[in-house]
């Protein structure tokens, strides 16, 4: 793989606790889970983004759609847990990977919905993960969601991911959910940014 990207992981509490000053020597940034739907909190969010800042880890977090529930109430909910975001914080990611029962449409407009409400909260633009597969099947018909950032899930040992239709770049790359980092108990997602540290910590900042 390319010697210019970042290396990055995303964890949640199946990670259980996780040893940040050991994982901030092999890691330049990296990702927890925060919540789910409009009531989900995950367990192990305060311990590791408070833990990830501590280690000086470039730090965001993320949220597991409930396409089925509203989006304006589900980014209420992961704002809410999120609090102030402090300088050098990434901006969240939105996780998209499961349609929940609903069509196309439905998934479309619940992940815009927060996609929006988020990037009006905080003055940056949030990213949305997905496979190549889930976007190509749900989320291909929507021109709007190619203005955020795509975080892609595609497992190859290739150079670069395939890109999903309509989608011209990506941001971050997830090329293996079965990684081994000293500091984690058990495999751990592992991801590349595509770019260089100064582009990482562009995406901070505001919106335009």
């Amino acid at each position: 793989m390319s010697t210019t990207f970042l290396k990055g992981i995303d964890v949640s509490h199946f990670q259980g606790s996780i040893d940040w000053q050991t994982v901030a020597k092999q890691v330049d940034f990296a990702y927890a889970k925060a919540s789910e739907g409009n009531s989900v909190t995950d367990p192990c969010f305060s311990a590791n983004y408070a833990a990830m800042r501590a280690a000086g880890v470039a730090r965001g977090a993320y949220h597991f759609l409930h396409a089925d529930v509203d989006g304006a109430e589900q980014a209420r909910h992961f704002l809410g847990l999120l609090g102030t975001p402090q300088a050098g914080d990434l901006p969240p990611m939105l996780d998209v990977e499961k349609a929940c029962g609903t069509q196309c449409a439905a998934i479309d407009s619940c992940a815009l919905a927060w996609l929006k409400q988020v990037r009006d909260a905080l003055s940056c633009t949030p990213l949305i993960y997905s496979s190549r597969a889930f976007w190509n099947s749900n989320l291909a018909g929507c021109a709007a969601l190619t203005d955020f950032p795509l975080w892609i899930a595609e497992y190859t040992s290739a150079a670069a991911p395939v890109l999903p239709q309509g989608v011209s770049s990506y941001t971050i790359w997830q090329h293996s959910q079965t990684g081994k980092l000293d500091g984690i108990a058990g495999a751990v997602d592992l991801d590349l940014f595509n770019g260089s540290a100064q582009a990482l910590a562009q995406l901070a900042r505001p919106a335009r």
